[in-house]
């Protein structure tokens, strides 16, 4: 009973690897004779090791009794394994595959917007990704201290980003690493996130409190001990987390961020 179990699974394990139809397996077990020997016909199974049984008449002509049924048991163990092995193989190859379409189809976005619609603009200065395609993105080529960075994109009727939730936080860190590089990213970038009106209440730049929803904070961050007070927020140096700083000790880059409107 074992032994058929194994053959009806070794030929489930076929099907699936190959991608043909159903192979059928003769399980008689009598002693029918062929022109090729029983030890010749085993010794070319073997010798196939874990690959695919090529014609399945090699089973039919096998003693299915006696040492002979020991030996295909064998056998049979060592083409289920390798059989097991290629599907996995072939299972690891589909996700990778998978993943290099997903990033081609993101790369095509940031570079030509055919999958974003269109119907929709940005301000000057401005730029559009389909990760984001309501919100438009500016990246500073100056550096400011967190008030006058805060103003700088609230007069194109915007914010300081804001990285609610883990998806836009990797955008925006994705983006940083790519266009600030070296010294530009040694001080960190600003970020529209500060706690300047109530101490240890950290509020984005639009009015919503952080609370107890998503954030990315670096070890030890909040600190609300340090003096002078570390109200505002940056994004580490090299890194997606996030640290509190004072808000004029240093001048930063930092990224703006509009809705993108409706075109008329």
């Amino acid at each position: 009973m074992m032994l058929k179990v194994m053959i009806v699974a070794l030929a489930f394990l076929m099907e699936q690897a190959s991608g043909q139809g159903v192979i059928n397996i003769n399980l008689n077990t009598g002693a029918d004779k062929s022109d090729k020997s029983q030890d010749a016909v085993i010794a070319e199974l073997l010798g196939q090791g874990g690959g695919l049984f090529q014609e399945t008449a090699q089973l039919e002509s096998l003693d299915m009794s006696g040492i002979g049924q020991g030996t295909l048991y064998s056998v049979l163990l060592v083409q289920i394994k390798g059989l097991q092995g290629q599907l996995k193989d072939m299972e690891g190859k589909h996700a990778e595959l998978q993943n290099q379409v997903q990033n081609l189809t993101l790369d095509l976005c940031l570079t030509k917007k055919t999958c974003c619609n269109k119907t929709v603009t940005c301000p000057s200065g401005y730029e559009r990704f389909c990760e984001k395609p309501d919100m438009c993105y500016k990246f500073s080529t100056d550096e400011k201290n967190y008030t006058d960075a805060r103003s700088a994109c609230q007069a194109d009727g915007g914010h300081l980003a804001m990285p609610k939730d883990k998806a836009t936080n990797d955008f925006l860190v994705k983006q940083i690493k790519t266009r600030f590089t070296g010294a530009n990213l040694a001080d960190g970038i600003w970020m529209g996130l500060t706690d300047q009106a109530i101490k240890g209440t950290w509020v984005w730049e639009d009015g919503t409190p952080l609370g107890a929803s998503w954030s990315n904070w670096y070890s030890g961050q909040p600190d609300s001990s340090s003096s002078p007070a570390h109200n505002c927020v940056m994004w580490v140096p090299h890194s997606d987390w996030w640290l509190n700083v004072h808000c004029s000790d240093f001048v930063r880059y930092y990224i703006c961020e509009v809705k993108a409107t409706e075109s008329p």
